[in-house]
């Protein structure tokens, strides 16, 4: 019975040394975790004791990849520790500076953005902020997404306003789409697009603000993606297509900077959605204001625009 006793305080410390956790060794010996506990402790183990070390280490170690720029996926790999345990204990910790979901990003793919592009209202910045006001999409929370989606035919363009960005970020198209995205992550950037009226579903609810709608560059870029220049049956069109608000908007400002009579948007299928038509010398007038000695456009519709003029 003792020679038993004897052996199976062996196997336990050979266990425990061997690198198995309590709940392994308790299997192993079908005997209860209290037991092992007390049978490490008679052979100057203290379990509880080399735990604690031993979480105090890791928590250290944890902190020190953190702070080396190693992100939480390869903390987890590496420490084997579960993420929610990893941000519990940055975010707890005064001395960590935690970082956003989009520096995370940067660091785990070497990807890089100019996290500033927004911050001044440029010519060049208002083009890209209508071309996301019409096909881009935000995430107001968690991991402050950023993407804007177009026509694979487009695709140069996104590449375009990937190197406006500085970034290294790759464009992506779908196997089973004919679009193509760019998206990225930034909370510095998703603030400042907050800022200015977008939101989630901003598709059916988002209104110019105040300092969009007097902007051509602005314009042309909503024109870019939710609008259109070409002729029909020979005659020049411009048209834009957006909730009431934006349609309203655009309308005054047609008014106002390029003196075209005012026009009454007409309802168009979805929700909230209406449109605008300006047809022959308006829509020469509103296409030469818009695209004109512009730096950013859309080559194809910018082609259409061309074509309009060489037919005068």
């Amino acid at each position: 019975m003792q020679k038993r006793s004897i052996e199976k305080l062996e196997t336990i410390k050979n266990l425990y040394l061997g690198g198995f956790n309590l709940k392994d060794i308790s299997l192993e010996v079908k005997t209860s975790s209290m037991f092992i506990k007390k049978a490490l402790l008679s052979l100057g183990i203290d379990y509880d004791k080399e735990e604690a070390i031993k979480h105090k280490e890791k928590l250290n170690k944890i902190l020190e990849l953190y702070n080396q720029g190693k992100s939480q996926l390869f903390i987890e790999k590496e420490l084997c520790v579960t993420r929610k345990t990893i941000r519990s204990l940055l975010k707890i910790n005064t001395d960590i500076i935690y970082r956003s979901k989009s520096e995370q990003h940067e660091i785990r793919y070497g990807t890089e953005i100019d996290h500033n592009a927004f911050d001044v209202l440029t010519p060049d910045s208002l083009y890209w902020i209508g071309m996301l006001y019409a096909d881009g999409h935000i995430e107001e929370k968690g991991e402050a997404s950023i993407d804007l989606t177009l026509h694979t035919e487009d695709i140069e363009h996104l590449e375009i306003f990937k190197s406006f960005l500085k970034s290294n970020r790759n464009v992506y198209t779908s196997k089973n789409s004919s679009c193509s995205r760019f998206r990225f992550n930034s909370v510095r950037l998703r603030d400042c697009l907050v800022e200015l009226g977008f939101s989630h579903n901003k598709s059916t609810s988002i209104i110019p603000h105040a300092l969009l709608k007097e902007s051509r560059d602005f314009w042309r870029g909503v024109v870019d993606g939710d609008g259109g220049v070409y002729n029909y049956k020979a005659t020049p069109q411009v048209f834009l297509c957006g909730t009431l608000e934006t349609i309203f908007d655009f309308i005054i400002f047609c008014n106002t900077y390029i003196f075209i009579k005012d026009k009454y948007p007409t309802k168009c299928k979805g929700k909230n959605l209406y449109e605008v038509h300006y047809y022959g010398q308006d829509a020469i007038k509103i296409a030469d204001y818009l695209y004109k000695e512009s730096n950013y456009k859309l080559k194809r519709k910018y082609e259409k625009y061309l074509e309009i003029l060489n037919r005068q």
